[in-house]
């Protein structure tokens, strides 16, 4: 029997690491305070669907102890309901019962009594799956059940459940399972599984693992195989494509001391190893967001660079996540913070554009020099520093083209470059984005923007910013989709250039759109 099985919690007090949870629901029982459904949202492996079922099996349990909170486990509603055969719990997978006559035909059956026990549950996993016509099905019954049903809705996607299903019911929020107390747990397993191990061992297991329990289990499951019972941190991390912690430190003192062959040997060695490179992005975050705590934590000055890194870096995960081109992802990551770090003799040049003909040059010519007029005129300023007024109106419409002219640098500018300007009222600008870039938005980021707006002109504003998965309109996506256009365009040119024309002419060799690379060196 896999771990992840074998070690599922039978009560209350077996669970891991999701007290908030577990004290709530013993006082609902205790309080006899039932609601029509509930809600168990949270990433995967972290106890949504267990806590389900032990819910189900608290509410049917004959000889339930409300003092202590749990279960007797030996009745027979318990023990049927531990083997998933009780007639009362009915579980639906809605990733693959996802039409509506699918959900009809189920609540069809909440008007019938339970058969065995006090309750019918219905536990619904992956319920964001379901379609809207099921939702709405769903929602007629949430609105009036019968006293005898409860829902139970596990997700990992708790918004994309509409907010009506949400309003009727009692919704956990369950958090990642922290590292100390998934490494108490593997330890207990590897005791009782006789399994020799190390601590280096089981902090990998941890890493992995992410904050699921499940996984963990699942990872010393393969790790027990791979190193038949007998697990050492060398094999383990060979087996996962897992580098020493130290790579990761090596890496960074590669880019801040701009030793271009040193990151370039580095990334090359990743390739040559096939390491994980979901680990190597976790790694590097991390790296930077201890960095950037000491700085403060120490009273020194904040490092541009290390704020510039980590947007990096973030944004080389939504790319991979996106892609799935994971180790492209993470290099070109790595190259950025070579190209744009803030070092002096590293500062970005102008490239020279290519050009179709060779312009002429230019014949110098001996002029008379040209007498100064009276000294007693005032010079005129070379430019003019006092702020413009921007003749451009500030709304959504207008946004994309005026960010592009603010002054507006650093971690505020790439913050804001991925938000969207939703609406303009009374001298409020309110903005949303994905949780990655909304939730980074600090004070001091809104007080710069709101500085580089009055200096173009446009004062006296205010900002709001919101999460939103909704986000379509934004400076970084109109740059991406401009590039791009620029892209095609060089392409068609590149096809009608007078050397691939001469080409066709004389070998008879036609190169297609299809056969050009274009290597964009602004990536």
């Amino acid at each position: 029997m896999a771990l992840a099985n074998k070690y599922r919690p039978n009560s209350f007090s077996e669970v891991i690491g999701q007290e908030n949870a577990v004290v709530a629901l013993r006082n609902i029982i205790k309080n006899q305070s039932f609601h029509n459904g509930y809600i168990f949202s949270g990433t995967r492996g972290v106890g949504k669907t267990t806590l389900g079922r032990l819910f189900a099996k608290a509410l049917n349990c004959t000889n339930y102890d409300v003092e202590k909170g749990e279960t007797c486990n030996v009745c027979s509603n318990c023990v049927e309901i531990q083997k998933n055969s009780h007639l009362d719990l009915i579980e639906i997978d809605a990733a693959s019962r996802t039409g509506v006559d699918d959900m009809r035909e189920l609540l069809d059956s909440v008007q019938y009594r339970p058969s065995q026990g006090k309750y019918k549950v219905y536990l619904i996993d992956e319920v964001h799956m379901l379609s809207p016509q099921s939702f709405n099905a769903m929602l007629k019954t949430l609105e009036e059940p019968p006293g005898h049903v409860i829902f139970m809705l596990a997700t990992t996607e708790a918004n994309k459940i509409p907010k009506t299903i949400v309003s009727r019911c009692l919704q956990f929020n369950l958090k990642l399972v922290p590292d100390e107390l998934i490494a108490k747990n593997l330890k207990r397993v590897f005791t009782n599984e006789e399994v020799t191990t190390d601590d280096k061992s089981i902090d990998l297991l941890v890493e992995l693992a992410k904050g699921s329990v499940r996984d963990s289990l699942t990872l010393a499951d393969q790790a027990i195989s791979h190193c038949d019972g007998n697990l050492k941190e060398p094999e383990i991390s060979k087996l996962h494509g897992v580098l020493d912690i130290s790579s990761t430190t090596k890496l960074f003192k590669a880019i801040f001391n701009n030793s271009v062959d040193d990151v370039v040997n580095e990334i090359k060695r990743y390739k040559s190893l096939d390491v994980n490179y979901d680990i190597l992005f976790d790694r590097a975050l991390s790296f930077l967001h201890a960095n950037m705590v000491n700085n403060v934590l120490s009273g020194e000055e904040s490092n541009q660079d290390l704020h510039l890194y980590y947007q990096f870096f973030t944004n080389g995960l939504i790319d991979a996540k996106q892609t799935g081109n994971k180790r492209d992802c993470f290099d070109i990551a790595v190259l950025r913070c070579l190209t744009f770090a803030e070092h002096p003799e590293n500062k970005l040049k102008k490239k020279p554009k290519l050009v179709k003909k060779q312009e002429p040059e230019l014949t110098a010519t001996k002029q008379e020099p040209q007498k100064l007029e009276s000294l007693e005129k005032p010079i005129e300023p070379l430019m003019d520093v006092s702020p413009k007024k921007n003749g451009i109106k500030l709304s959504p419409g207008t946004w994309l083209e005026l960010f592009d002219q603010l002054d507006l640098s650093g971690p505020s500018r790439a913050f804001f470059s991925n938000l969207q300007l939703e609406k303009v009222e009374k001298k409020t600008l309110f903005f949303n984005g994905t949780d990655l870039f909304a939730e980074r938005i600090n004070e001091g980021d809104s007080i710069n923007l709101i500085e580089s707006l009055n200096r173009s002109g446009h004062e006296g504003y205010s900002v709001e910013v919101e999460s939103s998965e909704n986000v379509k309109n934004t400076p970084s996506q109109e740059w991406v989709k401009n590039r791009n256009k620029d892209i095609q365009e060089f392409r068609k040119e590149i096809i009608n250039s007078e050397l691939l024309m001469n080409l066709k002419e004389n070998f008879g060799e036609e190169v297609t759109e299809d056969k050009i690379t274009i290597i964009d060196h602004e990536e």
